[in-house]
């Protein structure tokens, strides 16, 4: 037996899953590699949730495959992180199946996503708001490790439901059915249920041509990762990013390489995006000597040459994107931003330390900031103006704190002065899809 290249398979015991296992098995035969089955007990549905697992057991014990069970307590770990429960499931799921993998010495962990799974998540990403990169789909092979030798593999993936249905049938192999799957108040439940059978309606090949268009994004963002590499190898030297070297650069890789740029000086992806790349191209172009605060504590400055990490000194000029999350404020208060659907006929709040806008009315993220000269309020519903200076002169604040007090922006319009005044624009009516809640606490 061959040792080092043995695969972990994540089994639910689910119809794809079960199918995975089933050829996984026979290739295990053939070929001589080890192969190990891990199960996860979300400590959801209790009576059917055992029963998953005692099959998946059964049916490893019937192969010959050696299987770990683990029991996890999901809602709780939901309630820790403050994410939801197929986040902190999925989370959990892939852990485990990690550190098994790492226990066993096995070279790769195995999931059973297929092709319609891909389709469901283009889709997802598609109504959630997206670039070229995430239309790329489900790749088949990846390494989101943090041992990068440990490959993450999806060998069903060009599968459709159909055929896997249809194989477990010609087999005359039974499986679990999660009764959570047809609740249609989970996102992705929806989308399957609800919209893929219509879009299958109108045309038969949906998924098909779905799945086709990923591939085409995935070439595309191959494409785009070859140009990105080529500008920022020029633009970024000594620690600066030039300005010299963005010129006659198309959007969509100065956006990538101000990500990569934020990520070389990080260490992290995940925190940052368009929004925050969007933010630091306005730097670029910016004055010099203007700072951008970001995720990850990283901090921007404007040179004369480009943009470089601010690495000590007083922030003065700084601005930070709004994108959902909590940000600090003066005398220990935080400013929370969200991002939710309006329902008609709801109770819009409002008072000093609330304020609700019609996201889609504003034009750009607003942003953290303080003061700058020319900032100015709408006064009225007919678009009257009025300076925030003669405003903090009008409201008696005292010169040395005027500096010092942060407000949302969006432009040199001021839209909220946490605590004190606000626009009078950007009203939520009926007609208001999403509303921007800031709240002060």
């Amino acid at each position: 037996m061959l040792s080092g290249i043995g695969i972990v398979a994540g089994i639910s015991g689910g119809a794809d899953s079960v199918c995975l296992l089933l050829v996984l098995s026979e290739l295990s035969k053939q070929y001589g590699f080890p192969l190990y089955a891990v199960h996860v007990h979300h400590g959801i549905r209790k009576e059917t949730a055992d029963r998953d697992a005692e099959y998946v057991q059964s049916l490893c014990e019937h192969l010959g495959v050696s299987c770990r069970v683990y029991r996890e307590n999901v809602p709780a770990e939901a309630e820790k992180t403050g994410t939801g429960l197929e986040e902190a499931g999925r989370a959990l799921r892939y852990q485990r199946l990690y550190e098994t993998a790492v226990a066993c010495g096995a070279g790769a962990v195995a999931v059973a996503h297929h092709r319609d799974d891909n389709a469901e998540t283009v889709l997802f990403r598609l109504i959630r708001g997206t670039g070229i990169r995430g239309m790329a789909g489900i790749p088949a092979v990846s390494r989101p490790f943090e041992q990068k030798g440990i490959l993450l593999i999806r060998p069903l993936l060009s599968c459709s439901r159909e055929e896997i249905l249809a194989e477990l049938a010609k087999r005359k192999v039974s499986y679990c059915t999660d009764e959570s799957n047809i609740d249609d108040s989970y996102s992705r439940n929806r989308i399957r249920n609800r919209i893929m059978p219509e879009l299958t309606a109108v045309n038969p090949g949906a998924a098909e041509h779905i799945v086709a268009f990923a591939a085409h994004a995935e070439a595309l963002t191959e494409l785009l990762n070859t140009e990105a590499d080529r500008v920022y190898r020029s633009a970024c030297r000594d620690g600066v990013l030039r300005t010299e070297a963005f010129e006659n650069v198309p959007g969509v890789v100065r956006t990538e390489v101000l990500l990569r740029f934020m990520k070389e000086l990080t260490g992290v992806a995940k925190d940052f995006t368009e929004v925050h790349a969007e933010a630091a191209d306005r730097l670029l172009s910016g004055p010099v000597s203007r700072l951008l605060s970001l995720p990850a504590g990283l901090v921007l400055e404007k040179t004369y040459e480009g943009i470089r990490r601010k690495v000590s000194g007083e922030m003065t000029d700084t601005e930070i994107p709004l994108v959902p999350g909590e940000y600090p404020l003066e005398d220990g208060k935080v400013l929370q931003v969200a991002v939710k659907p309006h329902i008609p006929g709801e109770s819009v709040q409002k008072n000093k330390w609330i304020k609700w806008f019609d996201y889609d009315m504003i034009n750009c993220v607003p942003v953290l900031r303080t003061r700058r000269t020319g900032d100015f309020f709408r006064v009225n519903k007919e678009g009257g103006t009025k300076l925030v200076r003669e405003y903090f002169v009008g409201a008696k604040i005292p010169r040395e704190k005027r500096d010092r007090i942060l407000l949302v922006a969006n432009g040199s319009e001021v839209l909220w002065i946490p605590g004190m005044r606000g626009t009078e624009q950007y009203y939520v009516t009926e007609q208001t899809e999403r509303v921007l809640v800031l709240t002060v606490r």
